[in-house]
């Protein structure tokens, strides 16, 4: 498609045809051709020659002359990201050139705004001028010609600017051939002018980029000069020989390396005297310098302005004279051009102020001016504190020597005394207080010296022998502290007389001992202290008049070359005592690598409850409580069980042991007691049983918690039961420790509505009388009394026990375990009213219930 101005270049042309070339001799065309030759030969050298873009340009309009008159010539360049033009080159007999950049947008209606737009070579003749007015396609700007030739200047088919010449003279006219060889020429010279202009950006850059290199040097050399003064100036105030006055003076001699200081005083401020001394001063504007920086009362002075406020002053004198207006300073001298104070601080006080002025009208100082001086200020406190101190240590030092002759003989009884704390700290701090067996560290240490005799002997074998009373924490919170305290000595010293006298009995703390046997000729003799230790531990010890049964459980450990370290070695020892106590306490077991694969067992099941306690996986698993009179379910107990996504199914021995140590075992029953007051409210809403019960075991520790009875409403809340069909089951060892709290949590519990169960009545240790303090529902006989019932005439006399004595107390029972018709029978005939076992029911899954109970109403 054509453009417009194709379509009104053509109509004029039609309009006004004529051949520029129909005239030509054959001589005058080939002298034409030879004139393009000679221009491009010219436009040639100049692109390889010229280094200069101004100059260039220069002589790119003397070629064109030589080829046409081109007396008014510009070269305008167009800049379409920016939208701008830019005149480089202009030279006409009329216009002046248009200096600076342009909005393209302001040569709108021009000719080269036309050409720019077109990326079309324009002849314009007066006739076409005003065809392209009529047409408004042009509103005219500069001065009008006779005619007016002009060309785009392309480059990678963009319009990159324009040339054009001008004639105001109706003699030198314009034809088609002119506008030929304009448009050849200046695709001849974009090439050069492209690269010139390249050149002319890349020189200015390696300008520019050298200016900020002589800069960056400028500032390193200046960072050095201050790295190396301030240097200078720390290594002055640290040295205590040099004199007060030549620090001052020196200080003043580096600071003036740095900023003009040729006006620079030091004034020291007494604030109990309120007086001003000058310590260091040098002024050309003082007449009589002595005089004018003579010691003074503390004033209005722009120093004591510094002291006043504590903090940096940067002036000039305007500044100064407005301070002077508003009362705050005295009339600063007419002469001073700029002004810096900093203070002189010591901690929170200011003891003076350093001072540099300008009286010179070229020399302003400024805010970096200001910080190198308050670093220097630092430094000069630091210096004057320093001699203020040597002032006083030589005032003291007289003082101090007549001192000393009265000192000597009390120091001598008080290093005395000292030595002998020392001595006793040192064993307070290697040995057990309560035993005065030796402690951790030193045992510690005492095995890494056996680990290192045995890599410089290698028949040097030795045994690490880790111990656990097993029953010491019943001991402790029935009997109290004071019994357990006595019963740690008591076995500390039985310890120490069965090992010999070479051996080490050591105490890690609480009920945990150590001991270390070296030298060993066989492990039959390592295997005898730990029989030994076994069985004097089984024997009852007297304590507090009362006869105590311990035990103790025993990790044994022998020398190898495996071991390197002493933790490492009483880590594998506190491991084999473990697995002594999972065989069921009262014994030792030597340690072996299987031992510490189940400890890392351990540590990855661990890791899985608590996957499992986030993923909502424990579900309770039912086992109804039958009335032994009609044999109908009057409740269920719900029993925690591990539908595991790693494991499988988990059953309860192989998780709630780790559980209970690590005490996630307290979110698995709120997990537990939350599913089965749902699985409650389902038997309600479809079985119509509201006569039901559901029974939770609860840990210990739930009881010991002030949030128990929160954490408990609000699941009934949630769930929508009666707290009246809930009932939670806790053991005796809960009653054993913090009573109070305990009792505080039964009673709100009761309160609520919620009743009480005692588990495995009969196996602890608790006191009978706590039945009565405590507000228990029901007891539930241990199944180990009600296994063989019919064999053991004891178990027979244990149950008719519990059963009246919780009868007298207005309690409940129920027995456990009840296997068979004879057990049931027999707690019947007991006056047990309840009771639960695999003869009635095996635990079973929720899904499940419903049959049971649609079965057990038939």
């Amino acid at each position: 498609m054509k453009s417009p101005l194709k379509d009104i270049i053509s109509e004029n042309k039609s309009q006004h045809a004529f051949d520029p070339n129909s005239s030509l001799s054959l001589a005058e065309k080939y002298q034409s051709l030879q004139d393009r030759y000679t221009a491009l030969f010219k436009l040639n050298q100049l692109s390889n020659s010229c280094a200069d873009l101004n100059a260039f340009f220069a002589q790119v309009h003397g070629v064109i002359c030589s080829l046409m008159v081109a007396e008014n010539f510009y070269i305008v360049m167009y800049d379409q990201t920016l939208s701008t033009l830019e005149f480089v080159y202009h030279v006409d007999q009329k216009d002046e050139k248009p200096d600076g950049i342009f909005s393209y947008h302001d040569f709108d209606g021009s000719l080269t705004h036309l050409i720019i737009e077109s990326a079309q070579p324009l002849l314009a003749t007066p006739s076409l001028i005003d065809l392209l007015h009529q047409k408004e396609l042009i509103s005219g700007i500069g001065t009008q010609g006779t005619d007016w030739l002009g060309v785009p200047l392309m480059n990678d088919g963009f319009v990159i600017g324009v040339m054009a010449v001008q004639s105001y003279d109706d003699n030198n006219r314009y034809n088609d051939q002119d506008l030929e060889l304009l448009t050849y020429t200046a695709q001849h010279i974009v090439t050069a002018m492209v690269r010139l202009q390249d050149r002319d950006r890349l020189q200015k850059a390696v300008d520019a980029r050298t200016r900020e290199l002589m800069q960056q040097i400028r500032d390193r050399e200046k960072s050095e000069l201050l790295q190396e003064s301030l240097y200078r100036i720390s290594e002055l105030t640290n040295d205590a020989a040099i004199n007060i006055d030549e620090f001052y003076r020196q200080v003043h001699n580096i600071v003036g390396q740095l900023i003009n200081a040729a006006n620079f005083f030091i004034v020291k401020f007494s604030p109990d005297k309120k007086m001003l001394s000058y310590v260091y001063y040098v002024d050309q504007n003082a007449l009589e310098t002595p005089q004018d920086y003579a010691p003074r009362k503390f004033g209005n002075s722009f120093s004591d302005l510094v002291i006043r406020k504590g903090k940096t002053l940067l002036l000039s004198y305007e500044e100064m004279f407005a301070l002077y207006e508003q009362g705050e300073a005295h009339l600063p001298q007419p002469e001073t051009n700029s002004w810096i104070g900093v203070p002189l601080r010591q901690g929170d006080d200011t003891i003076g102020a350093m001072v540099i002025q300008s009286y010179r009208k070229d020399i302003s100082y400024n805010v970096q001016d200001a910080e190198l001086l308050n670093f220097v200020a630092h430094h000069v406190a630091i210096a004057i504190k320093r001699r203020d101190a040597l002032d006083v240590e030589r005032r003291s030092h007289d003082l101090l020597e007549q001192q000393v002759k009265y000192r000597t003989a009390a120091l001598e009884e008080e290093i005395k005394q000292r030595k002998q704390a020392e001595e006793q700290l040192k064993h307070a701090a290697s040995h057990d207080s309560l035993t005065g067996l030796p402690n951790r560290t030193i045992f510690l240490d005492l095995l890494d010296h056996a680990i290192a005799c045995r890599r410089r002997k290698p028949e040097f074998n030795f045994a690490v022998l880790f111990l656990d009373l097993d029953r010491f924490k019943v001991v402790n919170d029935s009997l109290g502290h004071h019994a357990g305290d006595q019963l740690l000595r008591i076995v500390s010293r039985e310890l120490t007389k069965i090992v010999r006298d070479k051996d080490t009995v050591a105490r890690l703390g609480g009920d945990e001992f150590v001991i270390l046997i070296e030298d060993l000729e066989s492990k039959r003799e390592a295997f005898d202290v730990a029989q030994r230790i076994t069985e004097l531990l089984q024997t009852p010890f007297d304590v507090e008049k009362q006869s105590v049964f311990i035990g103790t459980s025993i990790g044994l450990l022998f020398s190898d070359d495996r071991y390197n370290s002493a933790d490492i070695m009483l880590r594998d020892a506190d491991t084999a005592m473990y697995h002594a106590k999972d065989k069921g306490k009262g014994r030792y077991e030597v340690f072996d690598s299987s031992m510490h694969k189940k400890v890392q067992n351990a540590l990855k099941l661990e890791t899985d409850l608590r996957e499992a306690i986030a993923l909502q996986e424990f579900i309770p698993y039912f086992q109804p409580i039958i009335n032994l009179t009609n044999q109908r379910a009057v409740g269920f107990e719900a029993l925690a069980r591990w539908n595991s996504s790693k494991r499988g199914f988990v059953y309860p021995n192989e998780f709630i042991p780790l559980a209970e140590e690590t005490g996630l075992v307290m979110a698995i029953d709120m997990q537990i007691l939350e599913k089965s007051c749902l699985q409650l409210k389902h038997w309600q809403e479809s079985l119509g049983r509201h006569d039901l019960y559901v029974s939770c075991n609860l840990f210990c520790n739930h009881f010991f918690s002030s949030s128990l009875v929160e954490d408990v409403k609000a699941i009934i809340e949630k769930t929508g039961v009666s707290a009246s069909n809930l009932r939670v089951e806790l053991t005796e060892r809960a009653l054993l420790e913090n009573s109070e709290m305990v009792l505080k949590n039964m009673q709100a519990l009761k309160k609520l509505g919620v009743k009480i169960l005692l588990d495995d009545f009969g196996t602890g240790y608790s006191s009978l009388s706590y039945l009565h303090r405590f507000p228990i529902d029901v007891l539930k006989i241990d199944r180990s009394f009600i296994n063989n019932i019919n064999q053991d005439r004891s178990h027979r006399a244990i149950i008719k026990t519990i059963v009246d004595l919780a009868t007298n107390l207005q309690m409940a029972t129920i027995g456990e375990g009840i296997e068979n018709l004879d057990d049931a029978q027999f707690l019947t005939r007991m006056d047990c009213i309840y009771g639960q076992g695999y003869y009635f029911a095996k635990p079973m899954p929720a899904k499940d219930t419903d049959d049971y109970l649609l079965l057990s109403q038939r």
